[in-house]
């Protein structure tokens, strides 16, 4: 598992090194709010989520921000958990993120089939996928083990959705999870301070 994990770090590590990528130092919101407004492209007004969330990600160590190619890129290591349960019957079900409710009023469908979670600093991916479980599902106990699934591991580049106009790299680690009955419900929610997030079963 250490293997693994080290390798994907020299992977996260040589895309870094080979794409210009200069760190960005942000020491309060309002460092952060002059450096978004020297982008004309990033509107935070039309952000699905608020510059003091994004600000909260940088504090935290959950995102990098800096810039290539003469854009504002968000760095993030990001672990995803695809869950799943087997009933009485021997049917066979995996959970979704159905969708995202937030404050504002903003209904953001999701349909991702896996929990995902931040990696935090000094964090290995398998303790972020238990903490991720513990926070989004609230299971936890000797009874939730994960399992690496390293040949799915993904790195990609996209616009933010949540902050447009943000280019974003995703380092992304992946395992399953196998949901004992003692830990099964038929919907799980999230509740956070800016959104509450939906999840449910599909039949596979």
């Amino acid at each position: 598992m250490l293997y693994h994990y080290i390798f994907n770090i020299l992977i996260y590590g040589f895309f870094m090194n080979n794409s210009c990528f200069s760190p960005i130092i942000v020491n309060c919101e309002e460092d952060l709010c002059l450096l978004l407004s020297r982008f004309p492209d990033i509107k935070p007004n039309e952000w699905i989520k608020s510059v003091s969330a994004l600000y909260g990600e940088i504090k935290n160590g959950e995102c990098i921000l800096g810039i290539e190619d003469e854009k504002l890129h968000r760095r993030v290591d990001v672990v995803s958990i695809k869950c799943f349960h087997t009933d009485d019957q021997g049917e066979r079900f995996q959970l979704i993120e159905e969708s995202q409710i937030f404050k504002n009023g903003i209904v953001r469908p999701r349909g991702h089939k896996y929990v995902a979670e931040k990696l935090q600093p000094n964090e290995l991916p398998e303790e972020c996928a238990k903490r991720g479980l513990a926070e989004e599902l609230q299971i936890a106990g000797p009874e939730v083990h994960v399992v690496p699934l390293t040949e799915e591991n993904t790195f990609e580049k996209k616009e933010s959705p949540s902050y447009k106009g943000i280019q974003c790299s995703y380092n992304k680690y992946f395992f399953s999870c196998e949901i004992p009955k003692s830990l099964y419900k038929s919907s799980y929610t999230e509740v956070q301070e800016d959104k509450s997030t939906l999840f449910t079963w599909i039949k596979i």
